[in-house]
């Protein structure tokens, strides 16, 4: 889901202001989780205790759309997922070895360098292709994104995840609508057109796509959660392959083949040392 972010943005290009499309998206999103969440009971108040960790991943949940979005229409994808992916993985790893005191294990160690030098082999990196301001924003997304999955542990294992969703696209919508009427964009009525319908289909795979990230962070240390977000770049790139015919170099089949082996290599060392197939409760 995540993987196909790149593409709906380019196919949108500049249709929409950045801060638009944020708080459209986000409306529609959360227009669709409503009803679901009003059915199953899901819409409930927060303990004490955990207020002060909502109001944290939503400050980290806001500012989630709006950067990337800007990074992709407006430098090459390659760079900015590369710059996108060391903002989520740095902030991952931080807040879990800190915040979370999970242990700095040398199979972690070894697995997140094995991701970088994946990431690194898959693009190339040239100051030339983007302007400072998109490379920014491609990292503060990384940034933002990565504290956005960690912080959400501390509410996932008593909260709905669909319901947490929820509440960062209403925190979104909120955020982006604000800035894009400051901003002065234009706030176009909706039509029948190709615009529409790729901004249609980007919501729908941020449903999707970010139920499943919280869903799948409980049963994950965050560690070990942000070595499989690189596998959005593998994905990334068969869209770019199938979609708009993007060579496939021996980089880039040397970069996914490191970035699988991240993925796996923390899970794959707990069945060695263990002797066991892992069950899903496994932290």
């Amino acid at each position: 889901m995540f993987g196909s972010y790149g593409v709906w943005s380019k196919l949108i290009g500049s249709s929409f202001g950045v801060f638009y499309q944020g708080w459209v998206r986000a409306l529609l999103i959360s227009l669709a989780l409503f009803p679901i969440l009003l059915f199953t009971k899901k819409i409930v108040s927060f303990e004490r205790n955990d207020r002060k960790w909502l109001a944290i991943f939503l400050i980290f949940t806001s500012f989630t759309t709006a950067p990337i979005y800007y990074a992709f229409t407006h430098m090459d994808l390659s760079a900015a997922y590369l710059l996108f992916f060391v903002g989520v993985i740095l902030t991952m790893y931080i807040v879990g070895f800190t915040l979370f005191r999970e242990k700095i294990t040398k199979i972690k160690l070894i697995a997140l360098i094995t991701a970088c030098l994946g990431l690194y082999a898959v693009f190339s990196f040239s100051a030339d292709t983007f302007t400072p301001l998109a490379a920014c924003m491609a990292f503060l997304n990384g940034i933002a994104s990565g504290g956005e999955i960690a912080f959400s542990k501390k509410l996932s294992g008593s909260y709905s995840p669909l319901y947490l969703s929820w509440l960062s696209w209403i925190a979104i919508l909120v955020t982006n609508g604000i800035m894009s009427l400051a901003a002065g964009e234009i706030q176009h009525v909706p039509s029948f057109d190709m615009a529409w319908f790729y901004l249609v289909a980007y919501a729908t795979t941020g449903i999707i796509g970010f139920w499943l990230v919280l869903k799948g962070i409980q049963y994950l240390e965050s560690s070990i959660g942000s070595l499989l977000t690189p596998l959005e770049v593998v994905f990334g790139i068969l869209f770019g392959i199938v979609i708009f015919n993007e060579s496939l170099t021996f980089r880039v089949v040397l970069g996914g083949l490191l970035i699988i082996v991240a993925a796996i290599l923390p899970h794959l060392h707990k069945i060695i040392s263990s002797g066991r197939v892992p069950t899903a409760s496994l932290r």
